[in-house]
């Protein structure tokens, strides 16, 4: 619920992209769920799924209290999350050509999510509340390291279809 207001409320305030005006207007009779956004949608959706699913599975194998891996889980989700708002400010273009600054409230947006997100992992009542734990270095790296994977995917995703479909 708190990516949704922290990141995606954000998005309302989005500048539109250049020459959005000169662009035709969309087909009315076209939903507005098209087949290219439908399968954008399965594609982070299976990114997050898949990726928590194996963060989460890792952690216990590797010895973690459930606890901690529920926590390098959810961590995982919001980072993938986070790293998708940038993506989701433009259909076309690649994220880092958006300018990350370009919106700041998309800057306060996910320093509130990254502040949730250490309250969450780090404080103690967050801890007993949600039954999460504190995280190591090397959980934050696979966190890490997974997003930026998952953003790498979206942004191949971005350019097969912008030049070869």
């Amino acid at each position: 619920m708190t990516t949704a207001v922290a990141l995606g409320l954000m998005l309302a305030f989005e500048p539109g992209e250049p020459g959005m005006m000169s662009r035709p207007p969309r087909n009315p009779a076209l939903p507005l769920l098209t087949w290219a956004l439908t399968l954008r949608v399965l594609l982070v959706s299976a990114l997050l799924v898949g990726g928590t699913w194996w963060v989460f599975e890792w952690e216990l194998a590797a010895g973690a209290s459930l606890a901690e891996a529920r926590t390098s889980a959810v961590n995982l989700f919001v980072a993938v999350e986070l790293l998708y708002l940038f993506s989701c400010r433009s259909l076309t273009r690649p994220a880092w050509r958006m300018g990350p600054f370009s919106n700041p409230w998309v800057v306060v947006g996910v320093l509130i999510q990254v502040a949730g997100q250490i309250a969450i992992t780090y404080s103690p009542v967050m801890n007993q509340l949600f039954h999460t734990a504190p995280i190591g270095p090397e959980a934050w790296l696979r966190i890490v390291g997974l997003a930026l994977l998952a953003s790498l995917v979206v942004a191949a995703d971005k350019r097969f279809r912008r030049h070869i479909l």
